[in-house]
């Protein structure tokens, strides 16, 4: 008799005490963010990631790193010189009692490219040469070879998020946001990614349109890593937009953007821990 009561009386004061939580806002949020001043990944860093691979196991002492580059050209779509998160979130305003702000607190899901690395090799030989018979210019044929190695470690997080929020100039037209928010889950879908390509070209002649034999070999591994977890600590900077102040359809209606300086931690299995502010 005694444990029922208890238990009677803990439901009630819970009960009780969510009642003074009222919903007050529903936030659907699509974003993306930015890593900067994260260290560069080494191909060497897979290889905890990608056991027995055929790949890391070529001779790459005559590879050059070609991060520089790759940022701009992109050969291969998810792979790319820093990391980069994208995310969709459902979060709910709650107004507490006795409170000025607003607590958010939701669910979302991030999109992680964690690790990326970008190593090129290129030859070139002389084959021939071709001399003009009009004006004596000579062109030189070259057998080129063009080798690149990408490496790239993503995954998806489902997350739990929180977040306090200051609104100025709330139920106007326009208004302004700021606060502090958190977010922090596990992941699935962990995987590593290493590709592989050479392309050569028997004949070449620079500027003469001369092309030989080409060819274009193509390796692609994926691994299956273990699960892992993340966390991002952000200021959300937000302007509202409420779409009507007079009719009352229009009035919860409301557009609006954030920004969201955050810092973020990344744990990576066997490789360890990557922080880097965004």
């Amino acid at each position: 008799m005694k444990k029922t009561y208890l238990l009677s009386l803990f439901s009630g004061l819970s009960f009780g005490f969510f009642a003074q939580w009222n919903i007050t806002q529903v936030h659907l949020t699509s974003g993306s963010y930015r890593n900067f001043g994260d260290e560069p990944s080494k191909l060497s860093d897979f290889g905890a990631l990608a056991p027995g691979s055929s790949i890391l196991i070529k001779d790459l002492s005559q590879y050059q790193d070609g991060n520089y580059m790759y940022n701009f050209l992109r050969p291969y779509p998810g792979f790319g010189g820093s990391s980069n998160s994208s995310f969709q979130s459902l979060q709910l305003g709650l107004k507490l009692p006795s409170c000025s702000g607003t607590l958010r607190l939701g669910i979302s899901n991030f999109k992680n490219n964690a690790m990326n690395a970008y190593l090129s090799n290129y030859e070139s030989f002389v084959v021939d040469t071709l001399v003009s018979s009009q004006n004596g210019s000579m062109t030189f044929v070259d057998s080129t070879v063009q080798r690149n190695i990408y490496g790239n470690y993503s995954n998806q997080q489902l997350r739990l998020e929180a977040a306090y929020v200051w609104e100025k100039d709330a139920g106007k037209r326009w208004a302004f946001s700021a606060g502090a928010g958190i977010s922090f889950g596990l992941s699935y879908q962990s995987k590593t990614t290493l590709l592989f390509n050479e392309y050569t070209n028997s004949y070449q002649g620079y500027g003469s349109g001369y092309q030989g034999n080409q060819t274009n070999t193509f390796e692609r591994e994926t691994y299956k890593n273990p699960m892992n977890w993340g966390a991002n600590v952000y200021i959300p900077l937000g302007i509202n937009f409420r779409l009507g102040t007079k009719r009352a359809f229009w009035m919860p209606w409301m557009i609006y953007t954030e920004l969201r300086p955050q810092l973020a931690f990344q744990s990576i299995p066997k490789v360890g821990m990557k922080f880097s502010p965004g």
